[in-house]
This record gives structure tokens, C-alpha cells and sequence, in this order.
């Protein structure tokens, strides 16, 4: 059992390796649109063209693409939906649970405001026993 939990233990590194992934992503989107574009031309005329036209001949490469744009938005509805609540909700645990800056003002301000409350208590204690009878 002590294995296991060395084994999904999870190790900070700094930010630098997620900024570096964060940043490596968001370029990587730019590319694959490309990517798909030309992946899409490519199916079209190699397989799609020559080996079903006579079953869909009124599918032309905009028609095709078109139904590729309007299933690409039903994924994007799906991700938005679905996956981004998910995805925010696995996020803020993250970030809660690992060195958070906010965390840790946040406990630092609790501190003074126990340590305020604490005086005030007391002076209010303090008067209380000194009113006359």
C-alpha cells in the first residue's frame, strides 16, 4: 500500500514545465487546423471521390466539408457542455490542493483575522468585567 501511494504522489517542478506544455499546446492548435484541413482535401480525393460517387455523387468538396464543419461544432457543443465543467472542476482541485498563492493568502489573512477577533473578544471580555454592579 505505501508503494501505491509513492506511486500517484504527484511531484511539483516548478512552472516552467507547465508553461512550457501550455504554451507547446496552444501552438500545436494553429498547426492541426492546417493538419485537418489538408487531411480532409486528401480523403476526399483519394477515397472519398473515387470510391463513392456513384453512391453520393451530389457530395462535392465544399458539400463534404461543410458536413465535416457542422460535425466539428456538435463536438464543440459536446466539449463545452460536458468535458469544460469537468475539466475546470479537475483544475481548481489541482490547484487548490498544490502550493496555491491564493490558498496561502488566504490562510495568512484567516490568521490576522482569528488574531483580531481574539483581542476583540477579550477587550469586550475586559469591559464586561468592569462595569459596575
Amino acid at each position: 500500500m505505501r508503494l501505491l501511494h509513492k506511486a500517484a504522489k504527484q511531484y511539483s517542478t516548478g512552472p516552467w514545465l507547465g508553461g512550457l506544455k501550455d504554451l507547446a499546446s496552444r501552438a500545436v492548435f494553429y498547426l492541426s487546423l492546417l493538419n485537418f484541413i489538408q487531411i480532409s482535401a486528401t480523403f476526399y480525393y483519394i477515397t472519398l471521390k473515387p470510391n463513392y460517387q456513384w453512391f453520393l455523387p451530389w457530395v462535392s468538396f465544399g458539400a463534404y466539408f461543410g458536413i465535416l464543419m457542422f460535425l466539428v461544432l456538435i463536438v464543440m457543443f459536446l466539449e463545452y457542455k460536458f468535458v469544460i465543467p469537468s475539466t475546470y472542476m479537475f483544475l481548481n482541485r489541482q490547484e487548490y490542493l498544490h502550493q496555491n498563492l491564493i490558498r496561502k493568502d488566504l490562510r495568512r489573512l484567516q490568521e490576522k483575522l482569528e488574531r483580531i477577533e481574539k483581542k476583540l473578544d477579550e477587550e469586550r471580555d475586559g469591559s464586561r468585567n468592569n462595569k459596575p454592579s
